[in-house]
């Protein structure tokens, strides 16, 4: 990536980030603009290498010629709204790299695990020449899943000795993830964590890990606690169907292991190439453009309507609130009835 170019992607990001400027016109260039594109989200708990796994990654793409993108996102203060930045301290392999980008950004009380701007933001660097961009979610508890809703293909980070195999069955985790990454291998019990969410996952998908060719596997998946079989068949295939199917595979990752990242690496490409063959990739990105015009439809009419209903009462939304419940005879969902219906203002 030419110096020049390093500076106007910049520039763009910033802009489209503040809402500032021009950031309109540079929105209408990224999303007007066929480019190919392939975003890779990564999430998983604090502390289990999400950064240095997306170094390793970055560093191997940029290696095969591949321009890189990296849009690595911090929890912000509820109270300041500031964040640290400090995943790029950790991606010492790719941040000097000629074709390797790497952004930080807060996640401004966004929730979920992503910023508002994260696919505005990744449609920007795709259209400074990113084939990939790796997206780092904010180290995810049980529920930052909507990072399995706005990339291509998403990877779930475990490691060992941050509690038992359940947790990371909970909430959604176990049903987002397209590959799943177990990072420290070479600490005690990683093979017990990679053989634990394998099993896990052969309960709800059948036939090999990884890309499965039609009719290899025998039966109806299995019904998987808290997913419909037809969000699974929507999202991974039907072994039954005539296509082709995916089976989420657990890998392992370690430092000073190309090898493995490699594979890592190989998978992810097999995944896009399953993808695109079964059509699914356009209706995955489909559905995430659909899902972020709603979030900001949604977002732009519920502050226009708290706006108009706090110039109506002429006071603070709060001071309302608690001049109506000192009473002590409304309740906080009667309140809620009473903004909508406009009553007893």
């Amino acid at each position: 990536m030419k110096p020049s170019i390093r500076h106007h992607l910049a520039q763009a990001l910033s802009a489209v980030e503040n809402r500032s400027g021009n950031w309109r016109q540079v929105l209408a260039e990224s999303y007007g603009n066929p480019h190919e594109l392939f975003i890779i989200g990564i999430t998983g708990p604090p502390g289990s290498g999400k950064s240095t796994l997306i170094d390793a990654l970055a560093a191997h793409w940029a290696a095969n010629g591949l321009t890189v993108g990296v849009l690595a996102i911090d929890p912000s203060s509820p109270f300041s709204g500031g964040a640290i930045l400090g995943d790029r301290l950790r991606m010492r392999q790719s941040e000097d790299l000629d074709n390797v980008f790497i952004r930080s950004m807060s996640a401004r009380g966004h929730g979920g695990g992503l910023n508002a701007a994260a696919l505005d933001l990744c449609m920007v660097m795709a259209h400074h020449g990113c084939s990939h961009v790796l997206l780092e979610a904010v180290g995810s508890g049980q529920s930052e899943v909507d990072i399995g809703f706005v990339a291509d293909c998403t990877l779930v980070v475990a490691v060992p000795g941050l509690g038992d195999s359940v947790q990371a069955a909970k909430a959604g985790l176990m049903e987002i993830g397209d590959l799943y990454v177990v990072n420290k291998s070479d600490l005690p019990q990683a093979r017990s964590v990679q053989q634990d969410l394998a099993a896990m996952l052969a309960v709800s998908f059948h036939g090999r890990p990884g890309h499965n060719d039609p009719r290899t596997a025998k039966g109806v998946p299995a019904r998987a606690v808290g997913a419909m079989p037809q969000m699974l068949s929507e999202r991974y295939g039907d072994p039954e169907g005539a296509q082709a199917y995916w089976h989420p595979p657990v890998l392992a990752a370690a430092i000073g292991r190309p090898d493995l990242i490699a594979g890592i690496a190989q998978t992810i490409e097999s995944f896009a190439h399953w993808l695109k063959a079964t059509d699914r990739f356009h209706k995955r990105r489909a559905r995430a453009l659909a899902n972020h015009i709603l979030d900001i439809a949604r977002n732009s009419l519920f502050s226009e309507w708290t706006r108009n209903f706090e110039k109506s009462l002429g006071k603070p939304l709060e001071e309302w609130t608690c001049a109506q419940l000192a009473d002590g005879v409304k309740d906080p969902y009667r309140l809620a009835d009473m903004m909508m219906d406009g009553s007893s203002l």
